[in-house]
This record gives structure tokens, C-alpha cells and sequence, in this order.
């Protein structure tokens, strides 16, 4: 009866310490399966994506189930430190039954996780968190003659249904790209398109990124489980498209849309339409534009008003200071990219630092540049770039400017590198 007894003590210990250690796997399997998730979530929330709720409901599982182990280990491990005095077999026995239903319960847990391991499993694109040209428009559009002109034409243009193709061009800062996102705007509120999309070209376009701008806008993934998808790929979905607007921004030379990005125009889809902006208008015309609007440059009355409001020049300002700010607008030559920065830089300064400014560009010069009307709007940002505080700044917005155009670069990496320069030279200057 003894030996019996001993025997069955025997088994049942063996059995629920085999259970204890299956427990104790599963349970380290749920803790990385469900770190895995939140990396997987958190990084979905960080493209915007909304997470499905089957996701949450199997991360809020996931915590009631570890509670639950962990509750069931305590009390696992004060049966054991009874056993050597006062051992309850039965006691034991149910905990290692509660033991083998949460291992089971553990397993149906981590199946249905892993059905989330693909990625854009965990989360999906809500239509309200897609990109729009609202958000890109700008707050301080300044309503010029030319830009109501051009404005007018471009949307006459897309009313048309004859007219797939729209140029847009001006010399550089004149304020193409502001205006062409106002006009994506409106034409989205006056329902002339479904949808309205933007990509910024530049002067050595990079295609697989220009394609990625567009397909954000569609909720289309460029990527799939074999690679990258094709230019067709793009090509077929925007087909299904109804009605859709793409601006292209910055463009330099002539672009084959539908060989190059996966544009489908004209024929291939009467509901698809472009609108580029360049500098050049032979651009226009290489790409067959079958309307080509010119933006010109603010008026005296356009400049001073714009210049007024970025330097906050009201009607009490010095006259010393309002004639050398008149001065200052002649030499921007109702270039806004000119006027913007210049009005801001200046904004609170004395009557001296005015003065100071305007000889400054006065008597420099600079040569070699491509479109000679531009030599001011250069000369303007280089005025403006001496009266930022700190060398340190300086630095960083130099640093900028050695990345490519619309680069996406981390300002807290150029900060970084830009202190570390700035001590490389004091150092140096301490050492001389």
C-alpha cells in the first residue's frame, strides 16, 4: 500500500513538473510574441495606419493571460514549499490541471498572433488619415494679378475635358509650387477631381520616390511580398482611379509620365490629369502641354504689401526705415522667395541694420548663375542668412544645403554635427 502510494506521489510529481516547465516556455514564447506585436503596432501608428481591432484585442488578451500565469506561478510555488511537510496531492493536481489549461490557452493565443507576423497585417489606411493637398497648401498663399491670372486659367483648363496636359511655368522663387497646391485645393472643393495628388520631381528625379509620393495618396504600396511593383503596377491602379489630378512639381526637362513614373493621360485615361511646374517653358512644350500658363512676378504695390506684413511695417514705421525698405523691394524685383525671408530677417531690426542690409546687396554681385533674372532673389537669401543668430545656426543651414532637393534629413543629426564643427573650429582657435 506503501510502495503504491510512493509510486503515485512519484508519477503525479514528475507529471506537474513537467507542466510547470511546458508553463514556463509558453510563457516566455507569449512575452516575445507580444513584444513583437507592439514593435509591429507601434511602428503601424507611426506610418499613420489605424490598428485593427482584432490586433488590440489580442494584445489586451495577452496581458490578462500573463496576470493569470503569473498568479498561478505563486501559487505553484507555495504548494512546493509545503510538500517536504505537508504534501496536498490533490491540491496539486488541480494546479497543474489550471497549469495545462493555460499552456493550451497560451498555444490558441501565439497561433493567432503569428497571423499578424506579415507586415501591413496590424493596421490599415483610414481615408480620413491619407495626405491631401490641404494639408500641403499654404496658410500665407499671397493673392497676386499674375498668380489670380494663372490661377483662373490652370482651373478653366481642368474643367476642360479635351485638355490633359497643363504647364505651369515662371522663373524660380516666383511662387509656382504655392500656387499650384492652391490650385489642388480648390479644384478638390470645387469636386473637379476624386482625388488630387502631389510629387516634387527636381532637377535629377528620382522615379521610385516620385512613385512612392503618389502611391501614398492612393493608399497603393509600391512594395510587395516579391519586391518592388512595377511601373504598370501604378500605371493599372491609377487607371481605377475616376477622377484624379497629379501635380508634378519642379520639373526640369522632359519626362516620358507613362515609360518613366506609370502616368496614365489622354487616351489611356481621359479621367487622369497633370499638372507640372518648371522653370522653363520648353519644358511645356517637350511634354506636350496642351495649355502652358505663365506666373510672373508680384507688382510694386503686390511687393510692398508682402514685404510689409513678413517685416510687420505699419503706417507708424520710421520714414528712414520705410525708404530704405523701398529700395530693398526694388532690388527683390517682386521675387517672393526673395521678399519672404528678407521681410522676416529684418523684422525689429534699427535703421542701421536696415542700411547695413541694403548695401549689402547693393554692392555684391554674384556671377554664374543659370537664369540671370534670379541674381537677386540669391542675393536676397544671402542677405538674410547673415542675420541668423549663431554660428551654430548658420552651420546647420549650410549643412542643409548639401543634401539633395527635398531630401528628408533629421534636423536633430545636423544640429549635432553642426555643434561638433563649431567646437573643431574653436578648438583650433585656441591651439593657434
Amino acid at each position: 500500500m506503501g510502495y503504491e502510494f510512493c509510486e503515485s506521489s512519484l508519477a503525479n510529481s514528475v507529471g506537474t513538473r513537467v507542466v510547470d516547465n511546458v508553463l514556463v516556455e509558453k510563457k516566455g514564447e507569449l512575452v516575445r510574441a507580444r513584444t513583437r506585436l507592439r514593435h509591429e503596432t507601434d511602428f503601424a501608428e507611426r506610418q499613420l495606419l489605424h490598428i485593427e481591432d482584432d490586433v488590440r484585442d489580442l494584445q489586451t488578451k495577452a496581458v490578462e493571460i500573463l496576470s493569470n500565469v503569473e498568479t498561478l506561478e505563486m501559487e505553484i510555488q507555495q504548494n512546493k514549499r509545503c510538500l517536504n511537510w505537508c504534501p496536498n496531492w490533490s491540491w496539486r493536481y488541480r494546479l497543474s490541471k489550471k497549469a495545462m489549461k493555460k499552456t493550451l490557452d497560451i498555444s490558441e493565443l501565439l497561433e493567432k498572433i503569428n497571423k499578424f507576423r506579415q507586415p501591413g497585417r496590424v493596421g490599415y489606411r483610414a481615408p480620413n488619415t491619407l495626405p491631401t493637398i490641404e494639408f500641403l497648401c499654404s496658410k500665407e498663399f499671397v493673392v497676386s494679378e499674375s498668380s489670380k491670372i494663372a490661377f483662373h486659367q490652370i482651373i478653366e483648363a481642368l474643367q476642360d475635358d479635351n485638355i490633359s496636359m497643363i504647364g505651369l511655368w515662371g522663373m524660380g522663387g516666383v511662387g509656382k509650387t504655392t500656387l499650384a497646391r492652391e490650385v489642388g485645393n480648390q479644384a478638390e472643393k470645387l469636386n473637379l477631381f476624386n482625388k488630387v495628388v502631389i510629387a516634387t520631381v527636381s532637377q535629377k528625379p528620382n522615379f521610385e520616390a516620385i512613385q512612392d509620393q503618389i502611391a501614398q495618396y492612393i493608399d497603393f504600396d509600391m512594395k510587395n511580398e516579391r519586391g518592388r511593383r512595377s511601373v504598370q503596377d501604378l500605371w493599372l491602379r491609377l487607371k481605377n482611379e475616376q477622377r484624379i489630378l497629379v501635380i508634378l512639381d519642379d520639373v526640369w526637362t522632359y519626362i516620358n509620365l507613362k515609360e518613366k513614373i506609370g502616368i496614365p493621360t489622354g487616351e489611356d485615361h481621359k479621367g487622369c490629369k497633370v499638372l507640372l511646374t518648371t522653370r522653363r517653358q520648353q519644358v511645356c512644350l517637350a511634354t506636350d502641354c496642351q495649355t502652358v500658363v505663365q506666373l510672373g512676378c508680384l507688382d510694386g504695390d503686390e511687393a510692398w504689401t508682402l514685404f510689409a506684413m513678413k517685416a510687420s511695417l505699419n503706417g507708424s514705421v520710421d520714414d528712414a526705415i520705410r525708404k530704405v525698405a523701398t529700395k530693398i523691394i526694388r532690388k527683390c524685383q517682386g521675387l517672393p522667395i526673395a521678399i519672404v525671408p528678407l521681410g522676416s530677417a529684418l523684422k525689429g531690426k534699427s535703421c542701421h541694420e536696415w542700411k547695413t542690409a541694403y548695401r549689402r546687396l547693393k554692392d555684391r554681385r554674384l556671377t554664374e548663375i543659370e537664369d540671370v533674372n534670379e541674381e537677386n532673389a540669391y542675393l536676397c537669401l544671402e542677405a538674410s542668412f547673415d542675420y541668423l543668430k549663431g554660428m551654430e545656426t548658420k552651420t546647420c543651414f549650410l549643412l542643409c544645403s548639401l543634401y539633395p532637393e527635398d531630401h528628408e534629413i533629421y534636423v536633430e543629426d545636423l544640429v549635432r554635427y553642426a555643434w561638433g564643427l563649431e567646437l573643431l573650429r574653436r578648438k583650433a582657435c585656441q591651439n593657434a
